[in-house]
């Protein structure tokens, strides 16, 4: 369950936005292909996502690890999208200056024109603007726990200890369009959902 000490939140002091990032779990969601940008001379490998380039960032085998790099990347106000292959979980970071390469004698690449799932947010247990609270959900009994941001709230869906699981869960309830949170404590993840019709409890 989540508890007032589940989150802490601190004062912004300027720092970046936090940025969404697309669990694409779906091969259909995006294209493979390569892009220049601005300050490299060679080709880099990427992604591309309803007309954005995402350029390769790292490949890891631990999906803690991934989960922390995803956490790490969109506090300091990268988009990021996660990518899965049989043994790893790839990171690509978005250029927003990204130029597609294209190959001398061939037809340009057709690019996907899916915008992906539903976005996904990873926070840390000390993410400004976010408080635990709790809910009343419309078609939910009771009152649920939950997490509060200044524009919407979220119900608590589930918690694991496991990064894989939390993150194949994330994948599959962004897909089917929901919007997410993934909160990152030292005892686990805790996935919790957009609720748009909640109120907060009294």
């Amino acid at each position: 369950m989540l508890t007032s000490s589940s989150l802490n939140p601190l004062p912004t002091d300027g720092d970046c936005p936090l940025q969404p990032v697309k669990l694409l779990a779906q091969r259909a969601d995006y294209t493979t292909c390569h892009i220049y940008v601005p300050e490299d001379t060679h080709r880099l490998p990427a992604i591309a996502l309803n007309g954005r380039f995402y350029s390769f960032f790292r490949s890891l085998n631990d999906p803690a690890k991934a989960l922390n790099f995803l956490l790490k990347l969109s506090i300091k106000g990268n988009q990021v999208a996660l990518t899965y292959t049989r043994q790893s979980h790839v990171l690509w970071v978005y250029e927003s200056d990204g130029q597609l390469a294209t190959s001398r004698g061939k037809a340009p690449k057709v690019l996907s024109s899916s915008s992906g799932p539903a976005n996904c947010w990873v926070i840390g247990d000390r993410q400004p603007g976010y408080r635990v609270c709790s809910l009343k959900v419309p078609d939910l009994p009771g009152v649920i726990p939950g997490l509060a941001n200044e524009q919407k709230l979220f119900s608590l869906y589930r918690r694991e200890k496991d990064a894989d699981a939390t993150l194949k869960l994330g994948a599959r309830l962004s897909q089917r369009g929901d919007e997410i949170v993934i909160l990152c404590t030292g005892e686990g993840y805790a996935t919790c959902i957009y609720e748009p019709g909640a109120t907060v409890a009294s």
